[in-house]
């Protein structure tokens, strides 16, 4: 089961089309030392792909209407979540894991 809310839906979507393009682009290079960056540079990317969406998306004004009944002020207001956590909170999750995976493929090549 997956939940979302408004474009949440696009932070796996995202993700996979950048990890599929950077197998694509890793596999026709032929290289091994390619192959060792791509894929954090894809999370990397994802992240910040994530995180610029979900904080354009998400720091949208609301309309605010009034509760004629009541005379209570509501804000409506789109919220694009995935699982229930914001875009921008994907990107950042997804920026780290890109770094500490770069940060191991580095470690890896100089042990």
């Amino acid at each position: 089961m997956i939940i979302w809310s408004g474009r949440g839906i696009l932070v796996p979507l995202i993700t996979l089309l950048l990890i599929v393009i950077s197998t694509i682009v890793s596999a026709s290079f032929n290289s091994t030392q390619l192959a060792i960056y791509m894929l954090p540079i894809a999370f990397l990317l994802a992240g910040w792909a994530n995180w610029h969406l979900g904080k354009k998306w998400n720091d949208r004004p609301g309309r605010i209407v009034v509760d004629e009944a009541t005379g209570e002020r509501i804000e409506l207001k789109a919220r694009h979540t995935f699982f229930w956590i914001k875009m921008q909170h994907w990107g950042t999750f997804l920026l780290a894991i890109g770094a500490l995976n770069l940060l191991v493929s580095l470690l890896a090549l100089i042990f």
